[in-house]
């Protein structure tokens, strides 16, 4: 394991608390149909006798967001800082069913087969691929589901994006490509994948519109018939998620 590359990881986190991605964030209001599949997805598979994973939880927001839905809730981060705030969050709150823990996700100490669900966002491309995609199917219970989305490496204008704004991401930071698809679906082979966002972003010029809703659902509507999962055009996605099943 590059310890490394964790330790860069962390260094970043911990520096870029509370900041935001100030070149992406006009990008991300385009992914709105995304976060409410996610959200449903997530849900879906959740009961109250569920043990919940938020796998790179940061500050801890998303895990307090689904708290009356499971019975025992667990986020780790490799950032000691986002995890202070994580703690302190569910203090405020008074939500008592779930516990934060700073940890190296790829080498995680939990015991086999611990989770029912687990969630990641934008976390998978952080880190080492096969690492973290073993340790996942080895914390997951068997008949559980794994639910991440992450950004793809496909589509080549928003890869010369990505080339000309370096500094708005980690040196390590690597989006899915296709060869790490199929690395995915070798060591899940059930997984299913949906392809998110390549004609919404045209609505990015509109985001301050009172027109801009509408806009995006249009938008967003294309991107559904053009991205399926059996379209050659799904490669131009932006974002993809991903259902890993055990």
């Amino acid at each position: 394991m590059d310890g490394n590359r964790v330790n860069r990881e962390k260094e970043r986190h911990n520096a870029s608390f509370g900041s935001a991605r100030v070149p992406m964030e006009k990008y991300h209001k385009v992914l709105v149909e995304m976060k409410k599949y996610f959200r449903m997805q997530i849900l879906e598979k959740l009961d109250n006798n569920a043990i919940f994973l938020d796998y790179g939880c940061g500050t801890g927001y998303n895990l307090l967001d689904f708290s009356q839905n499971f019975s025992k809730g667990v986020g780790i981060d490799i950032s000691e800082v986002r995890i202070e705030r994580a703690k302190s969050l569910a203090k405020e709150k008074n939500i008592t069913n779930v516990e934060y823990f700073v940890m190296d996700a790829m080498n995680t100490t939990f015991e086999n087969e611990t989770f029912d669900v687990i969630r990641g966002s934008a976390i998978l491309h952080h880190l080492d691929l096969t690492l973290s995609l073993n340790e996942i199917k080895r914390i997951l219970k068997g008949g559980g589901a794994a639910i991440f989305i992450e950004p793809l490496d496909t589509n080549l204008i928003i890869k010369l994006y990505r080339k000309l704004t370096p500094n708005a991401r980690t040196s390590d930071e690597q989006p899915l490509r296709k060869k790490d698809i199929k690395l995915i679906k070798t060591i899940f082979p059930n997984t299913e994948i949906y392809y998110f966002a390549f004609f919404a972003l045209l609505a990015t010029p509109f985001r301050n519109s009172k027109h801009f809703s509408n806009i995006l659902s249009i938008l967003s509507f294309v991107d559904k018939i053009m991205l399926n999962k059996r379209s050659p055009f799904k490669w131009l996605a932006w974002y993809c998620m991903l259902i890993f099943k055990k």
